[in-house]
């Protein structure tokens, strides 16, 4: 079985995308009788993908030079199926059609780029896009890939006729059962991810900036770009400028530690699919706090996590409930959280969930 994958930014820019891309290619990779590869245009150094050379660099606009890499890597490698990431942009569309041409296998993996609260994000260009260009191409797919119950339940709103499957996002805990404790003092609150407005982090900072206490810092880990500025302006009008901290982009071992070393994490979101940084959090033993929209299992709630609705009321109401905790609360909750997410989102549990599904589409059932 030969896979390709297809994904139009492979850097760390894509945020959780690359690392659910990057974990699912190297798990096929470790398999007998399996070929899988990546095609992008964007990478970090020492990826070793396949890369388009896209001068222009801008995904949503035509470009053949994507075509013409896709049939050379197809018959270079003799591709059977072809995994394509995302919905919205001209790498998806070019390698939809050219596996319905070629009657090649292909599953689209939306990762919840077709949830509803996007849908209100330039709904006219979207819906244009979405019923002239991709809505058939989408439909023809061997098979539609929903992380969640929820997600599949608003896929199968927009293509009734297609066949599903579910396989949540996933986290590799074969090397961290000996994780370390949490070593510091220090009491923040973290959120890490892209800065983006569908986040919720100008809710995290609102709300933030009502509590009571002046003994825990609120720390925002993520690549700096335009929403930051947004950012800068709310936490300036609430005057917490001392109490709040942009890192920037955090990698690697740093990352870990300052997941591991945070009182709590908090990713509100008004729309994700389980979102890999909760996952992340939770293998570093660190208490979760996010939205029912991400569609975790709703016992998240009673293994340590919170979920909640991405409002001010909710937020706030968990906010103080964290400042509650003592220590020793806090780690009963991450330990929990911990064995949790290890039970229900692990790559040893249901990697073979993928292997199973690429050979029925290949052998089109």
């Amino acid at each position: 079985m030969k896979i390709l994958h297809i994904i139009e930014d492979y850097s760390v820019n894509s945020g959780g995308l690359r690392t659910v891309v990057k974990d699912l290619n190297e798990h096929l990779n470790e398999l007998e009788n399996i070929e899988s590869f990546i095609l992008s245009s964007q990478e970090e150094n020492g990826d070793g993908i396949y890369l388009v050379d896209d001068a222009k660099n801008k995904p949503w606009v035509y470009s053949k030079n994507w075509s013409l890499k896709i049939n050379d890597i197809v018959l270079k490698n003799s591709i059977n199926l072809i995994h394509i990431h995302g919905v919205w942009m001209f790498p998806q569309y070019i390698a939809a059609k050219y596996a319905f041409k070629n009657n090649i296998s292909y599953i689209i993996s939306p990762h919840g780029m077709f949830e509803p609260w996007l849908w209100t994000k330039g709904k006219y260009k979207k819906k244009i896009y979405f019923n002239l260009l991709t809505k058939k191409l989408y439909t023809n797919s061997n098979r539609i890939h929903a992380i969640t119950f929820d997600e599949q339940q608003n896929l199968t709103k927009l293509f009734p006729k297609s066949k599903f499957v579910e396989i949540p996002n996933l986290v590799d805990f074969e090397k961290e059962d000996n994780l370390e404790e949490r070593d510091s003092n220090e009491k923040y609150i973290l959120f890490l991810g892209r800065l983006h407005e569908k986040k919720g982090i100008d809710l995290l900072i609102s709300c933030f900036a009502e509590l009571k206490t002046d003994n825990i810092v609120l720390k925002i880990v993520g690549s700096f770009n335009e929403y930051k500025l947004e950012l800068d302006q709310l936490v300036n009008k609430y005057g917490i400028q001392e109490k709040v901290q942009f890192l920037g982009l955090i990698k690697g071992e740093e990352k870990k530690k300052i997941f591991r070393n945070a009182f709590v994490f908090i990713a509100p979101s008004y729309s994700e699919v389980v979102g890999m940084v909760n996952l992340e959090a939770a293998m570093e033993k660190t208490p979760v706090i996010t939205t029912f929209q991400t569609g975790l299992n709703k016992a998240w709630n009673e293994n340590g996590g919170l979920l909640i609705n991405p409002n001010k009321s909710e937020l706030k109401i968990a906010l103080n409930k964290v400042l509650n905790w003592s220590d020793g609360e806090r780690n009963k909750r991450g330990r929990l959280l911990f064995d949790f997410v290890k039970k229900h989102y692990s790559w040893s549990l249901r990697m073979k969930d993928w292997v199973e599904i690429y050979h029925r589409m290949i052998n089109k059932k």
